[in-house]
């Protein structure tokens, strides 16, 4: 009997260690990848800079909480058109407005979407891709009496 619950706790024990080392592989790889994505980030970043200067980021506290793409959209790494692309965004999906932020004259909003993974499930996004609360009142039509 003794012999029995041994041997159940080692095949307990293997498969345990089994499914650990599975999941640290699987984010060595993750690691791999985004420090891969960093690097040809930041050569985009530095050769994409111009003479007027550094690139100034302007964060603006968000008005909203919740947004729905108007159109099916790329999600950004960073508020840059030439930021490495995360995913493709459906049109009406429900969004998660984090942060909001103003750069060369363009606003962006910084989202999260609802995944199964939880993978290049946060990054920016155009305002303009975005309708927002206040979007869908103000553009109501009046009631006619």
């Amino acid at each position: 009997m003794l012999i029995f619950l041994f041997s159940i706790v080692l095949i307990c024990f293997g498969v345990y260690y089994y499914l650990m080392d599975e999941k640290l592989s699987t984010q060595k790889t993750q690691i791999k990848v985004i420090s891969r994505q960093n690097r040809d980030f930041k050569s985009k970043i530095l050769n994409s800079r111009n003479d007027d200067g550094p690139i100034v980021i302007k964060y603006k506290p968000s008005l909203f909480s919740t947004g729905t793409t108007n159109d099916n959209c790329n999600l950004y790494l960073s508020p840059l058109e030439n930021s490495p692309v995360l995913s493709n965004v459906a049109k009406d999906t429900l969004v998660e407005i984090q942060d909001s932020a103003e750069i060369f004259n363009a606003s962006w909003y910084e989202i999260s979407i609802k995944s199964q993974t939880n993978i290049n499930n946060k990054g920016w996004v155009k305002k303009d891709i975005l309708i927002t609360p206040d979007d869908t009142v103000n553009n109501q039509e009046e009631p006619t009496t």
